[in-house]
């Protein structure tokens, strides 16, 4: 499992913007205060520019681990209500061939698929996010999100599927003083092919976050997902996590996650910069 949190603006407010398509934990948002970023003007777009890196390795219930290194790189635009983000990532596995970055084993769970080394690009992912306005003096924020992923990795080197997928998700959030609750509801078809036994999933996730600094937070996010194939395990998965505030418009985040099945990795360890600009 990987993640990539992109902030994005609301009214006021600064919130990351996970991009669904990396793996079984979906992050939805996490409140910042917008004293810690620049200042949106009225009407004006915003930019951002985020890239991270993500490593990890584990059995995911077979014999062999499977080593995976991701690197995405995300381009968003905001102009309220509307976010549009594309993420092209760079993706390396070695191990088993039945493990994929977004899903786990999908394959036999005794370990017979064929060992691979490869790396190349992933696939691309592109979203819209429609952001309602704030309810309750601006203290409660809901986003509907529509996703698709693009079958840009090699199907051949089982860097991908190689097919097309499609996810919606509502984003909730709820700031009080230093505080915030953020929770996910969403649901993804996945492109069938006659290599693997695929199914539609549903996910969800709950999680908290507390401004300790001026410039730092510390979260913690349980994630929940359906399995993705006939052969594989639903996702339980927990991730800690740290952010910093460099400066007004770069942001730097280290993460961690625990899984509580063989949908995920043994060890993970995730980091990214963001920078935001007009």
């Amino acid at each position: 499992m990987s993640c990539l949190l992109i902030i994005h603006h609301i009214k006021g407010h600064f919130f990351f913007l996970s991009s669904s398509t990396f793996p079984s934990l979906v992050i939805t948002a996490l409140c910042l205060s917008p004293s810690l970023l620049f200042a949106e003007q009225e009407g004006v777009p915003g930019h951002k520019i985020t890239l991270g890196t993500y490593w990890s390795s584990g059995e995911y219930g077979v014999r062999d681990d499977t080593d995976i290194f991701y690197i995405p790189l995300s381009y968003e635009l905001s102009y309220f209500p509307w976010i549009i983000t594309v993420t092209v990532p760079y993706l390396g596995l070695e191990g088993p061939g039945d493990v994929f970055l977004e899903t786990g084993n999908i394959g036999s769970n005794t370990g017979n698929g064929e060992f691979i080394d490869q790396d190349g690009v992933g696939d691309t992912v592109l979203s819209a996010t429609y952001q309602f306005e704030p309810l309750f003096k601006d203290r409660v924020f809901m986003d509907l999100t529509l996703e698709t992923k693009f079958p840009t990795a090699d199907e051949q080197a089982d860097l991908g599927t190689g097919e097309q997928d499609y996810a919606a998700k509502l984003d909730f959030y709820v700031s009080q003083g230093k505080a915030t609750w953020f929770s996910t509801l969403g649901y993804r078809y996945r492109g069938k092919t006659a290599l693997y036994d695929l199914e539609d999933s549903i996910f969800a996730s709950l999680g908290y976050m507390r401004q300790m600094s001026d410039k730092s937070y510390l979260g913690l996010l349980y994630d929940y997902r359906e399995r993705a194939s006939g052969n594989g395990f639903e996702s339980h998965e927990i991730m800690p996590f740290v952010t910093h505030n460099l400066t007004e418009k770069i942001t730097l985040m280290a993460y961690t996650i625990i899984g509580f099945t063989n949908s995920s990795a043994d060890r993970t360890l995730g980091l990214q910069v963001s920078y935001a600009f007009q």
